[in-house]
């Protein structure tokens, strides 16, 4: 291998890719990136077994084709702390991987590059073409309702309900629920039903962009989900399990009340700074046209708000985390929103008054 790269154009496929492979690794081989060359573009792979990422980089010259690997995090740490605009010339000479820039010259380490893992060859009978933005705002919608190490590992990740021109993700992980839908007419006559792993779901995020004209083409196959941009090629595993029918989780409560979202947001932080740091329970307590927000923890320390709404049901008081609120209202963009509920013992629905079709379950808290 010889060849020569520019610095910018080498950094941000490389910070990407190294973001896949794992910190602490069980086979050392795992903490690499895979450098080949194909089309006359160098390509990086990254993978911890349960995700692939392939980055392009436009070669600026090819003196001699090979390939190799070498440590993720040393090549990128190279390379982030080089001058601007600098070209890089990688050659490979006997185990190590020679890094000229300049004045600059890094001898790295290799291991053979035939033992590097790739996930095998899968079939992929399903695929469409969708927005890289409606697909990021899918995620980004939703991904903090995602469980956590739970033992019920479907809900360790978010469920994606494609069907003719849309696509539904959903996450929840028992105390709250998030749903989020959009139309895309690129997407056409297209069904499945898939869980993404919540590492997946956040790397995705990072990878996607937020332009209305760039295009990702997904590939679905029994196990695997495929993310095809014209910068990186994204593999994953998929969560191999049946996921609960979130149509049933969802409350129709015929109880409503009507706010603005920054003001209940606002008053949210700052009674969340009393709230108990174990529990972070605040109270809700319903009025006509008001709520009043309370918060209180071990020290006996209290906070109270009070916010204006639309509200003409009885007095009611309800418990919640108040950062999964806090959450909820960070996730939506719309000025108002609609809250819905029938009693204190039942989850709250929270939908935005305008603008995307996103809907929010909160779980009452006993406090």
């Amino acid at each position: 291998m010889d060849i020569t790269v520019q610095r910018e154009a080498l950094l941000k496929p490389l910070q990407a890719v190294s973001g896949v492979v794992e910190k602490k690794q069980t086979l050392p081989i795992l903490s690499n990136v895979l450098l080949t060359i194909k089309d006359g573009k160098l390509c990086l792979t990254g993978t911890d077994l349960e995700i692939e990422l392939i980055g392009f980089v436009p070669i600026e010259s090819l003196m001699a084709e090979g390939v190799a690997t070498v440590s993720a995090r040393k090549l990128f740490d190279i390379c982030r702390t080089l001058p601007e605009a600098v070209l890089l010339r990688l050659t490979l000479e006997k185990n190590y991987l020679v890094v000229r820039a300049g004045e600059s010259c890094f001898m790295l380490n290799t291991l053979p590059a035939q033992d590097f893992p790739s996930l095998e060859d899968s079939v992929y009978p399903t695929h469409f073409t969708i927005k890289q933005n409606h697909l990021k705002n899918l995620l980004t919608k939703t991904y903090f309702a995602m469980g956590q190490q739970d033992v019920r590992h479907y809900l360790n990740g978010a469920f994606l309900d494609i069907g003719t021109n849309t696509v539904k993700c959903v996450a929840a992980d028992g105390h709250r629920l998030a749903l989020t839908t959009i139309e895309d007419e690129t997407i056409g006559q297209v069904e499945a039903r898939v869980i993404l792993p919540r590492k997946s779901v956040l790397e995705l995020i990072r990878l996607l962009g937020n332009d209305d004209d760039q295009d990702a083409a997904i590939h679905i196959g029994d196990s695997r989900f495929r993310v095809v941009t014209s910068d990186y090629i994204f593999t994953s595993k998929l969560i191999n399990a049946q996921y609960p029918d979130y149509n049933r989780l969802i409350p129709r409560g015929t109880t409503v009340a009507v706010g603005d979202r920054e003001a209940i947001k606002q008053a949210l932080t700052r009674a969340s700074i009393l709230s108990n740091e174990k529990f972070r329970g605040v109270r809700f307590q319903f009025e006509p046209n008001k709520l009043r927000i309370t918060a209180n923890n071990s020290d006996h320390e209290q906070a109270e708000e009070a916010v204006s709404l639309a509200y003409e049901g009885g007095n009611m008081e309800i418990g919640f985390n108040v950062a999964y609120l806090l959450d909820v209202m960070s996730s939506i963009s719309a000025k108002s929103i609609r809250c819905a509920f029938t009693d204190p013992n039942n989850g709250v629905l929270i939908e935005p008054m305008e603008g995307d079709q996103s809907l929010y379950v909160v779980m009452p808290m006993r406090l």
